[in-house]
């Protein structure tokens, strides 16, 4: 049977899709063709348009659509003159209630489908004989779907899926949503398949469109503050880090956006399981290990990838370690940690690349932390020549972290006794002599003996400690001041990123025998099991008393001393631009003793060990 010719409404519909007009026939038969091979019906673009307002106890979905849909989707076949009969009309207004409970659904901050309901139907007219297929865009009809909630959301995901069984044509939701109370509105045009996951305060009264500009910064510093900076749900973000000892490269990605990238297999069609996530990693290491070739230091290295976790939308802080649990394929994200290292004492120069793009990853906007302290961003793009997706990065000569020195051990001298071995010899014969006898002989050689005892005096002499005198003891300020130096040359070890490379800097403060114990101290102290074992990266030292200890029983052998020290470590762990501090302070006996024409500490017993506060915050960008 030969196709239909193109019918009005059709040239209409493939027109708007942006096809020229001298290829509508062309394509029209090729359509046919497929259609008649796969026994499916012929359909063009539905456009609806979507009012959802948002209250405490419910969500109102107002769908307003063109009558074309029930012929798209109903079944309905128009007669022999292209006219919809008023019965098949009015079956398909009724069928198309259950159809867009359906293909519209509404999800909370876990991906579940919240129950909803159609309460309101608004028909078109439906004149007695029908309506022409060519008219069917003249037509519209409004449907109420009512979605209750226990509580007020703080999340809401809303995704669309009108379309055919076999998505021949797009559809094309325009979005408005209204959070009740608030003069904000938001708009967002949905292809089928997609979704939008939208936030809402009910805390902060919301503001008028008219506030003040002042009024609005405070507004979205707040906004900023409760999401932890990531206050977009379906945009990728991506962070770089360029520290002394590493380059990471973190990434978080929608789930709905991976899914048009990498073959995830899920047997829920909304959900990925617990269990599927092993295979889902694996396939974002495949895709990611080739999409950022890095050097460091000139040199070409692959990442290792640090964590993989899959969030869903409660959890805000992205940083913190997921736990393992099934996430939402609308409004679930992946947080990837790729971390490059080299085994160099330190990072000099760096680039990364960005070289792989797709319909649903344009462009990538990342924010780039450089030590000491700089922040920039910078654009990845399919736009780009390929030169501009390279991110470049040299460290200063001055800003390179300068190696810890050892400390020479000078100490004071111990007090000397002179012992001129000669002059004592010829002393003791020459008692021994008079002691015989008065005889003039023995008086005569004895007077020789002390004579030429006290001639040789200036020589063969030799000095021993003074055992009468005590041996002078480091003064208390300089003490102090090397105990301070050598705690800041125990943490400025942890700079430098690898076990051995920390133990060979951490050698110029402890000694030997004690290294190992105090490398595992200092790690214990700041690592933060919140962000998955990560060990912060100390940003200050506090020393807020040192107390030098009188030399007694449990005092180390002269010239070393002893110390009771109080001091506070200020430690970071950022991750997506979360900056999570922590002030820890110890109270610990110290000994340190000369150690190879240096001074370390010999001993160190923490006696107490409390933290003094923790916060997360936001980096500003």
């Amino acid at each position: 049977m030969p196709p239909k010719p193109v019918s009005n409404l059709t040239t209409h519909c493939l027109i708007r899709m942006g096809l020229p007009l001298m290829l509508v026939p062309m394509v029209w038969m090729q359509l046919v063709v497929t259609a008649q091979a796969s026994s499916h019906s012929i359909h063009p673009i539905s456009i609806t348009e979507t009012d959802i307002f948002v209250t405490r106890t419910r969500a109102i979905v107002r769908i307003q659509l063109f009558a074309e849909d029930l012929i798209l989707f109903q079944d309905l076949e128009p007669n022999d003159m292209d006219m919809v009969s008023p019965q098949d009309l009015q079956r398909g207004l009724e069928q198309h209630k259950q159809f867009l409970l359906e293909k519209v659904t509404l999800r909370s901050a876990t991906g579940e489908a919240l129950q909803g309901s159609v309460t309101d139907l608004k028909p078109f007219t439906i004149p007695e004989g029908g309506i022409a297929v060519s008219d069917m865009m003249l037509h519209t009809a409004t449907y109420q779907l009512d979605f209750p909630f226990e509580e007020p959301p703080e999340f809401l995901t809303i995704q669309q899926d009108i379309s055919d069984a076999n998505f021949i044509f797009p559809s094309e939701m325009k979005l408005s949503v209204h959070q009740t109370g608030s003069d904000l509105t938001f708009t967002d045009s949905l292809k089928a398949g997609g979704s939008v996951t939208l936030r809402f305060d009910w805390t902060n009264t919301p503001l008028a469109e008219d506030a003040s500009d002042e009024e609005w910064e405070k507004w979205f510093a707040r906004q900023r503050e409760a999401t932890l900076g990531i206050t977009s749900y379906s945009s990728v973000y991506s962070f770089i880090y360029v520290e002394p000892a590493e380059v990471r490269h973190e990434v978080l990605i929608p789930l709905a956006t991976l899914k048009t990238i990498l073959p995830l297999k899920h047997q829920d069609a909304s959900f990925i399981d617990v269990a599927e996530q092993d295979d889902a990693r694996q396939l974002i290491r495949d895709w990611l290990k080739d999409v950022n070739p890095t050097l460091i230091n000139q040199k070409q290295v692959v990442p290792e990838f640090s964590r993989i976790d899959f969030y869903g939308l409660d959890l805000k802080d992205f940083a913190r370690q997921a736990e393992a649990r099934r996430v939402s394929m609308a409004n679930g994200r992946v947080g990837v940690i790729m971390t490059y290292r080299t085994g160099d004492d330190v990072i000099r120069s760096a680039s990364l690349t960005w070289n792989k793009f797709h319909s649903t990853i344009r462009k990538i906007e990342s924010v780039i932390f450089t030590y000491p302290d700089t922040t920039q961003k910078f654009e990845f793009s399919r736009f780009n020549k390929p030169e501009d997706n390279t991110f470049s990065w040299q460290c200063e000569d001055g800003n390179l972290p300068k190696p810890a020195e050892s400390i020479p051990a000078v100490v004071p001298q111990k007090p000397q006794l002179r012992l001129p071995l000669i002059s004592m010899a010829l002393t003791l014969v020459s008692a021994l002599v008079a002691s015989r006898g008065a005889s003039g002989s023995r008086l005569l050689l004895s007077s020789g003996l002390l004579l030429t005892a006290a001639l040789a005096s200036p020589f063969a002499a030799i000095n021993i400690d003074n055992p009468l005198r005590a041996a002078p003891e480091i003064e208390q300020a300089q003490a102090i001041e090397l105990l301070t130096r050598l705690q800041n040359n125990m943490y400025r070890a942890v700079d430098f990123g690898s076990e051995e490379k920390i133990l060979t800097v951490l050698e110029t403060a402890i000694d030997g025998p004690l290294l190992e114990d105090v490398y595992l101290q200092i790690r214990k102290g700041l690592e933060m099991r919140e962000q998955g074992g990560a060990v912060a990266r100390v940003r200050s030292i506090s020393h807020d008393l040192h107390e030098y200890l009188p030399r007694g029983e449990e005092s180390p052998p002269w010239p070393g001393f002893s110390c009771r020290s109080t001091w506070t470590v200020a430690g970071t762990v950022e991750h997506w631009g979360h900056i999570h501090e922590r002030q820890n302070q110890f109270e610990a006996l110290f000994s340190v003793e000369p150690r190879g024409g240096s001074w370390k500490i010999t001993a160190m017993t923490v006696e107490n060990q409390q933290q003094k506060s923790q916060r997360t915050t936001v980096r500003k960008f």
